[in-house]
């Protein structure tokens, strides 16, 4: 994923670059203004102690604030490709230089959008053996606690360890069902989190997947070791 970290660094490098500054771009929230200006959300807790009845229903953005460069004319960066922004509008809606780019910023850097998108497209259905496991996670959680355990013993899910199995009966939650994993492994060169390159596996198949990954990386590291020696066996022979 891309961290804010990284965001921040790039837009840093790209305001010497042009000669501009930096600006935080954070989400206003129309029920809290007068905490838009803040480039930081406190703590839930603290939010929680700070909060009277009347302001439960006001909640702050859960949106991140992010470090945008800004040119020598003023004119902002795309925080995806670093092109000029459109500046009409406020700071929030001028992070982007098109919806292109902001797809792919929200797919890189929130695990939560990238998995509704793929949720979207897919239905929640396993792409390798067919295990709607989205569904089967919505029947889970709304059914009663004394009935969840007969729900998935009767299901490809039953090979998961006992404890993983234990924890989705007593408190059934998306994530244990289904994964959002690339069609082309990282390690191939499938870094990038388009939605073209994710798809949807139910948890037995991304586990079983993920060891026959580790077990390809691991070969192709004894490969490359092996190679790195035989390119350099002459220097075991001494010319005579």
């Amino acid at each position: 994923y891309l961290s804010r970290d990284e965001v921040a660094e790039a837009s840093l490098s790209k305001a010497r670059e042009e000669g501009g500054s930096v600006r935080v771009v954070t989400k206003e929230n129309v029920l809290t203004k007068s905490r838009s200006g803040s480039s930081q959300t406190p703590p839930a807790a603290e939010r929680q102690d700070q909060q009277s009845c009347k302001e439960e229903d006001e909640q702050p953005s859960s949106e991140p604030s992010y470090l945008q460069a800004v040119d020598s004319q003023g004119v902002p960066l795309c925080l995806s490709c670093q092109q000029a922004c459109p500046t009409t509008g406020g700071a929030w809606d001028t992070r982007f230089c098109s919806h292109r780019c902001q797809e792919e910023f929200q797919l890189r850097s929130s695990q939560t959008y990238m998995r509704s998108r793929v949720l979207e497209a897919e239905q929640g259905i396993c792409q390798h053996c067919g295990l709607n496991a989205h569904e089967l996670f919505l029947k889970v959680r709304d059914a009663p606690a004394s009935k969840r355990k007969e729900m998935l013993e009767n299901t490809w899910l039953a090979q998961l360890p006992l404890k993983q199995l234990n924890e989705m009966i007593r408190a059934p939650v998306e994530g244990d069902f289904w994964q959002v994993d690339h069609i082309r492994p990282v390690y191939r060169g499938g870094g990038q989190c388009s939605l073209d390159n994710l798809q949807t596996l139910c948890t037995a198949c991304h586990k079983a997947r993920t060891a026959q990954q580790a077990k390809e990386r691991s070969q192709m590291r004894k490969s490359a070791a092996a190679s790195n020696v035989a390119s350099d066996i002459s220097r075991f022979f001494i010319r005579k």
